[in-house]
């Protein structure tokens, strides 16, 4: 999912995006969405590496949410209201930050956040490595529905299964569950991380010159472009 070959520090890119996001929600107009759509995509572009095709499909699919709310708006608009008007500004709106937000997914690597929060924000270990199992522990749980499925699969037949069936399918799904949280609260003591020692880490997380030349460069460019918005009266205000 992610350009494995991303120099840039996960918390650049993150900074950037922040960057991208604030002016986009607090507008509810039909040009700030736009121009920040377009920057994101320039952004993810600088990045490198990213699927596109995998990335526009993502985001189609998602987008159907925003598709519902232009609908909801245009059908039942406010008393006084445009509501083919205000329905657009939402849908540009909301597609603009799905962009902003699974471009983010996509070119960054969750561990290289957490290790990078961990050593550049000092986040604690107890909670890092806490995001570091739940992430790992998301495949194990793949894996066990996979079984469970295969098993009950072999026990039924070719019978549909029902409402019941489902049921006891959740409950071994969430027996496991437990048994995974065991086994990592284990592996966490085992590790020493409520010790508050110093730790070290394998992997660094490095902050260059050119991480900020980036965080600067992402900063001035939706500060330039918010400016130009505002100055030509197209910004318009709103967090609803």
């Amino acid at each position: 999912m992610r350009a494995r070959s991303n120099p840039r520090n996960p918390l650049a890119v993150l900074f950037v995006t922040v960057c991208l996001l604030v002016p986009v929600l607090l507008s509810y107009d039909h040009v700030t969405p736009l121009v920040y759509l377009g920057l994101g995509i320039v952004n993810l572009a600088i990045q490198g590496g990213l699927d596109f095709p995998k990335y526009l499909r993502t985001l189609a699919v998602l987008s159907l949410v925003s598709l519902g709310l232009f609908a909801l708006n245009a059908l039942f608009p406010a008393e006084g209201t445009d509501g083919v008007s205000r329905g657009t500004a939402v849908f540009l709106r909301s597609v603009s930050l799905i962009s902003l937000s699974v471009g983010y997914i996509f070119v960054v690597d969750p561990y290289d956040l957490v290790r990078a929060l961990m050593l550049r924000l000092r986040l604690a270990p107890r909670v890092g490595f806490a995001l570091f199992a739940g992430w790992n522990t998301i495949p194990l749980l793949r894996r066990d529905l996979a079984i469970i499925e295969k098993a009950q699969a072999l026990r039924f037949g070719g019978r549909k299964r029902g409402l019941p069936d489902r049921l006891h399918t959740a409950t071994a799904l969430l027996a496991g569950a437990v048994r995974h949280g065991e086994r990592v609260a284990l592996s966490m003591a085992a590790r020493g991380v409520e010790s508050g020692k110093p730790r070290t880490f394998l992997k660094d997380s490095p902050w260059t010159r050119a991480d900020s030349v980036y965080c600067a460069a992402g900063f001035l460019a939706s500060a330039i472009a918010a400016w130009i918005i505002v100055f030509r009266g197209l910004f318009a205000f709103g967090l609803g």
